[in-house]
């Protein structure tokens, strides 16, 4: 368990699936697979003062620090209606609801103050005063804290408004750590005109390093780095078979998955190829199941991190 805590930023919300609920939103993923891993995560995030929010708060109190779960007596809990196409699912987000309107208020900022990460994606950001409370929350957050950047990009990019395009920029650059498929990596040039994207992270590093992982779905992912002397890395690491493999499976919260256990083993003093190959089995076990939060039993998670550390 990290010394202190990992602030994750953004909503929770349910995933409505035909074949039933699952709690979801990509920030809330990554907390309970930190969480599930045996670190300290904390979700700043908020739901309705309805019986999903009751639901979702009992549900990440399993494994997430529910502490910062604000409640919102005027927006109802977070949901969004989940179709598969090929296997890949497509999202269709309920407007305004309450994790849109989550305050970087006095607990929050004290947890910033200990905290070791930063966990964050873009979606929060999409309004101006979602803006505002994220980057009250990045002012909050103490030097040497490492800030995680996974954007999630869905939807019609080419309608991004000048606000989204802007807090989307704004997320990349503030981050250590930028986490994108090879989905993103082709949006990130619509959006923004850049010919390498990942160069262009690279180049751009508001700190000494920075690392950018770029997700490959079964294939794998690539870890792209600049380390503490400045010199680019980069390591290719395996897709991996799940050990069982679900009926119902589909590849919802795989990339959630994936950056919590990077994240895991950077903290926890691994090299990147060890924290990356975790990342890779962790997120094939994900994807071997419904859902985005399944549970994996002490067996599994032994064989995937061992008992304080990385297990090949």
């Amino acid at each position: 368990m990290s010394d202190g805590p990992i602030v994750v930023w953004g909503e929770v919300l349910w995933d409505r699936f035909v074949a039933g609920d699952q709690l979801g939103g990509a920030p809330a993923n990554v907390a309970w697979h930190l969480g599930m891993a045996g670190d300290w995560a904390v979700l700043a995030t908020r739901v309705g003062a309805d019986a999903w929010g009751e639901r979702a708060r009992e549900r990440l109190q399993l494994f997430v620090d529910t502490a910062l779960l604000q409640t919102d007596a005027a927006h109802a809990t977070g949901e969004v209606t989940v179709t598969l196409v090929d296997g890949e699912p497509r999202y269709r987000l309920m407007p305004d609801r309450a994790w849109e309107h989550i305050e970087c208020d006095s607990e929050v900022r004290a947890a910033l103050d200990e905290a070791v990460a930063l966990v964050y994606g873009t979606l929060a950001q999409r309004t101006p005063a979602g803006f505002a409370q994220w980057q009250a929350a990045i002012a909050a957050a103490p030097p040497g804290c490492m800030k995680v950047c996974d954007p999630n990009l869905r939807g019609e990019l080419t309608r991004l408004s000048t606000h989204e395009r802007l807090a989307l920029r704004e997320a990349l650059s503030q981050a250590d750590i930028v986490k994108i498929n090879d989905r993103e990596v082709a949006a990130l040039q619509t959006i923004f005109g850049w010919p390498d994207p990942v160069e262009h992270l690279l180049s751009d590093a508001t700190s000494g390093q920075r690392i950018v992982a770029v997700t490959h779905g079964a294939d794998g992912s690539t870890l792209h780095a600049i380390d503490g002397n400045g010199e680019r890395v980069q390591h290719r690491i395996a897709g991996v078979a799940a050990t069982k493999p679900s009926a119902e499976r589909d590849n919802v919260g795989c990339g959630d998955a994936y950056v919590a256990l990077l994240l895991h083993g950077l903290l926890q003093g691994w090299s990147l190829v060890d924290s990356g190959n975790a990342a890779s089995r962790w997120a094939a076990e994900v994807a071997a199941q419904p859902g985005a939060t399944p549970i994996f039993d002490d067996e599994l998670i032994v064989s995937i991190i061992g008992e304080s550390g990385y297990v090949a």
